[in-house]
């Protein structure tokens, strides 16, 4: 064992002398032992992210890299150290003011990056900006705000003088997010930061093969190891070793007898004192696999004889829309186009990895910190999985390092509620994946193969569609089952179409499993159509925006789906609205293309799409809104926020109900010991959805503290205004909140109410309404380009 070093070096400006293994990383020092954990790991210590960047003596620098040995006799600046909440830095004002912090996640590493580019270059360019934060990774904001931000800070710092952020006005009374603050200092506590006495470290066993029937584990290697100190194995599960509602098929913890269907599939938990332990005696747990015949190719997998990924055969579920004569509408048409189109697999890459803390609490409920997109939902499968009651488990939802439709999936959490069900002496656990164990078992973009054929009048007018999907469900269904209907939504997109003929399967193979990312099912089939179309214009001789606008659907359409859009679409209105910047671009990409040589090549192009986020099952979200014994005032929803800024957005809408400022509101989001289930928050449902509901329990708490102040000031409530801290009688007379909330509680007035929202939709349409309600979301993008024709960049 290495002998530790004594390692004296200057951090955040005061002296810091730790005995530690020289060969340890600074990451790993500052965060463990000095829980300064704004410093944060998003790669397997590659240096690859840039969310672990740090200044040394004024260098940024990845501190995973760094073994703490090189650091004695240097200066350490962290996250922490560049500014206070009291007294920001500019760069992370600026970060706050310019909508440059989403998730959070990466916005130290990028902070720091930044500073120590505008100490070298106090006045940068846009691409010096750009150069200089290239190795920190953003998964959310697409870099303009943060090299605005940078921009901004670095005009700060020279004294000039700024323009506002952005005049416009915003519901609730500010725009900056609730959470920005927190971030941008380092203070945010994601679940890898939280810490807990006696914390325990649990490693995943994972299938090397994709295909395999497990014959036996053998945990005694692992138990001999220092520090290891229990193997969880599906023989451990005390309930339903089962995901069975999300995903058919999928196990926790594969059983002894059972198939393993691709590679990374889990086996067993390993629990130790350290995160290395417990990764070593993963290493060491003896597996005897049987291989397995394996199928990757999706089209495959549905010939007759193909190796049975299931029982029960390989197609998950299939989907069908058969609207009006296709075959002979297809048969009419003037121009007839057939093309075929394939997409891969997609990893969300969310710069968090998976990562959960577990333990129980005070009340003995198995309670698991960690990032989920439906909260509720996953409580459900811890509790199932425990076989415990609904009370006894607990989810709470800290920052996330972004999500993307990766934190649908349940596994993590139901693997962190086992993991402290079992831990000995009750101690707490976290679990944290590898960014290689993402890789490997989290859920995917569904790959599909595409066939179109379509065909069209000379004047443009759309006349059938001939469709049929192929998605690759991967080994797992994790709502894969769904994505068939969502694959021939967005094939048809928000056209008019009198015809059309469409199929898709889901399909099991021995890849990665496949489940939720970013508008579920749809990028992959609006590429492909938006390309068909573009082809179809040249064929017709037709402008692409002409062609789009000639077949746009509009509010009162009869969709290819048999039915009209709930509420307005809209799409013919972005196709408007985006045409003088479409007309710009191609002139100039023209212009450009007659007086430049060489392999380069301009162009402009625009693609429309539609998304469906109607709910299934229930129409309705619940949130509350209480009236605190203190005057405060909170809002309680599951709509939980990992970077899209839905707590941001409750605490607005709940303002602009209240008639008050957004900071007399405070927000508890999802945590489902004190929230209401919400509903589904996937597919962009939050605002419209569970915004509905938190703006009628804002509305209806207002009227209840109107109420109660006109019995007490013996006032009519109509003349009566809510502000901050007190209801206001003409006259100025002030009567705090605090005391109304004392009366309410006196006389059994519920001080927390309740709101529902449901979309106002007539009886007769929600008799026949489809297993979707049809709310849809349209939009327009024009994109320029440039091309090397000889290598091909873009």
């Amino acid at each position: 064992m290495t002998q530790p070093l004594r390692v004296a070096f200057t951090l955040n400006g005061r002296p810091v002398e730790i005995d530690v293994d020289p060969g340890r990383t600074l990451l790993d020092v500052l965060r463990e032992d000095l829980d300064l954990t704004g410093t944060k790991q998003g790669c397997d210590r590659e240096g690859e992210c840039g969310a672990c960047t740090v200044l040394l003596d004024g260098e940024a620098v990845r501190s995973c890299l760094v073994p703490i040995g090189r650091v004695a006799g240097r200066q350490v600046l962290t996250i922490e150290g560049l500014g206070s909440p009291e007294k920001l830095h500019p760069l992370q004002q600026a970060f706050i003011e310019r909508g440059a912090v989403q998730c959070g996640f990466c916005a130290p590493g990028m902070i720091l990056s930044a500073a120590a580019l505008l100490a070298r270059r106090p006045n940068p360019t846009r691409e010096e900006i750009a150069e200089a934060l290239e190795g920190n990774l953003c998964r959310c904001t697409g870099y303009t705000r943060i090299v605005d931000a940078v921009e901004a800070a670095a005009a700060a710092l020279r004294g000039e003088p700024l323009p506002p952020a952005d005049g416009r006005d915003a519901v609730g009374g500010s725009q900056v997010r609730v959470d920005a603050l927190d971030k941008v200092t380092g203070a945010a506590r994601y679940a890898e930061d939280i810490k807990m006495a006696g914390l325990l470290h649990a490693a995943i066993v994972r299938s090397t093969l994709p295909h395999a029937r497990l014959l036996a584990i053998d945990p005694a290697p692992a138990l001999g190891l220092p520090g290891v100190l229990r193997v969880i194995t599906a023989a451990d599960i005390p309930g339903l070793n089962s995901l069975e509602g999300y995903s058919r098929h999928e196990p926790l913890l594969t059983p002894v007898g059972g198939s393993l269907h691709m590679v990374g599939d889990a086996v067993a938990l390993v629990l130790a004192e350290s995160p290395a332990g417990a990764r070593a005696g993963a290493a060491a747990v003896e597996l005897a696999y049987q291989p397995l015949p394996v199928v990757r190719d999706p089209v495959a997998a549905m010939e007759p004889g193909a190796p049975n990924v299931h029982e029960g055969g390989n197609v998950l579920s299939e989907y069908d829309i058969q609207f009006g004569d296709a075959e002979a509408s297809l048969a009419r048409g003037d121009v007839v186009l057939e093309a075929r189109y394939a997409t891969g697999f997609l990893e969300h890459a969310a710069l968090e990895r998976e990562t959960v803390l577990a333990y129980r609490d005070a009340e003995g409920r198995i309670t698991v910190v960690g990032g989920h997109q439906e909260p509720h939902w996953a409580h459900g499968y811890m509790a199932r999985l425990l076989g415990l009651p609904s009370e006894g488990v607990r989810v709470i939802t800290p920052p996330l390092g972004g999500a993307f439709g990766g934190k649908q999936d349940p596994w993590p959490l139901m693997a962190g509620a086992l993991a402290a069900y079992h831990a000995p002496g009750g101690r707490p656990v976290r679990l944290a994946f590898t960014r290689r164990e993402s890789f490997d078992a989290s859920p995917k973009r569904h790959p599909y193969r595409l066939h179109y054929r379509v065909a069209a009048a000379h004047d443009g007018s759309l006349q059938g569609l001939f469709l049929r999907v192929v998605a690759d469900t991967g080994a797992y269904d994790a709502d894969g089952y769904y994505i068939s209907q969502y694959a021939l939504v967005a094939g048809g997109g928000p056209y008019r179409w009198p015809a059309v003929d469409a199929h898709a399967w889901a399909v099991y193979t021995n890849n990665p499993k496949a489940g939720q990312m970013r508008g579920f099912g749809t990028p992959q089939s609006n590429l492909a159509l938006e390309c068909t179309l573009d082809e179809l214009a040249t064929r017709l001789g037709m402008d692409p925006l002409a062609l789009r606008l000639h077949n746009a659907i509009d509010d009162d359409t009869v969709l290819f789906l048999g039915y009209r859009p709930a509420e307005t679409v809209g799409f013919r209105q972005c196709l408007e609205a985006i045409e003088p910047w479409y007309r710009e671009a191609l002139a100039r990409a023209a212009g450009r293309n007659s007086r430049e040589a060489g392999p380069w090549r301009f162009g402009a192009g625009l693609a429309g799409m539609w998304y469906r986020f109607g709910k299934p099952g229930p129409i309705s979200s619940e949130a509350h809104a209480e009236l605190a014994l203190d005057g405060g005032v909170i809002c309680y929803c599951s709509a939980p926020d990992y970077g899209q800024g839905t707590t941001t957005v409750m605490a607005q809408l709940a303002a602009e109900a209240l008639g008050l400022p957004r900071d007399c509101v405070s927000v508890v989001n999802g945590d489902t010991a004190r929230t209401p289930d919400s509903g589904i928050q996937g597919a962009s449902r939050s605002t419209y959805w569970v915004g509905g509901a938190v703006t009628r329990a804002a509305a209806a708490l207002r009227e209840q503290i109107l109420g109660t102040a006109a019995e007490m000031l013996n006032q009519d409530p109509e003349r009566l205004e809510l502000r901050p801290g007190a209801v206001v009688a003409p006259g100025e007379d002030r009567l705090p909140l605090a005391e109304v909330a004392v009366e309410m509680e006196r006389i059994g007035l519920a001080r927390r109410v309740r709101g529902v929202f449901a979309p106002g939709l007539d009886d007769d349409f929600l008799a026949s309404r489809p297993e979707y309600l049809p709310f849809f979301v349209t939009g327009a993008h024009v994109a320029e380009v440039e091309v090397n024709v000889e290598t091909g960049q873009v």
